[in-house]
C-alpha cells in the first residue's frame, strides 16, 4: 500500500517568507502588526502541508482501491469534485 506521508522534496520550507519581497512592501506596518503577519505567513505554510497530506492520503486510498464516493465521502465533497481535485492526469491518447 502506498504511504500517505507526502515526499520530503513536497515539503515547504518553513524557513522561507510565503511571499519573497512582502516585507518591503508594507513597511509602514507597525511592529504589533508583524506578529500577525508572521502568523498568518505560518497559516498558509501549514495549509500547504496539509494539501499535501490531504492529496497524498486520497492517492494512497485511490491506489488501494477506495472508490470516489468512499473518499468524497470523508472529505465532505460530491464525488465528482473529489475526482476533479485529485484525480492524477492521464497519459495523452496515441
Amino acid at each position: 500500500m502506498t504511504s500517505v506521508a507526502p515526499d520530503k522534496n513536497d515539503q515547504p520550507d518553513e524557513s522561507a517568507p510565503v511571499f519573497p519581497g512582502a516585507e518591503d512592501i508594507a513597511p509602514h506596518i507597525a511592529r504589533p502588526y508583524r506578529a500577525l503577519e508572521h502568523e498568518l505567513e505560518r497559516a498558509v505554510r501549514d495549509r500547504v502541508e496539509v494539501n499535501l497530506r490531504v492529496t497524498a492520503a486520497v492517492n494512497a486510498m485511490r491506489d488501494g482501491g477506495c472508490s470516489w464516493a468512499d473518499i468524497a465521502r470523508i472529505l465532505g465533497t460530491a464525488p465528482q469534485t473529489a475526482h476533479k481535485k485529485y484525480s492524477k492526469p492521464r497519459p495523452p491518447r496515441d
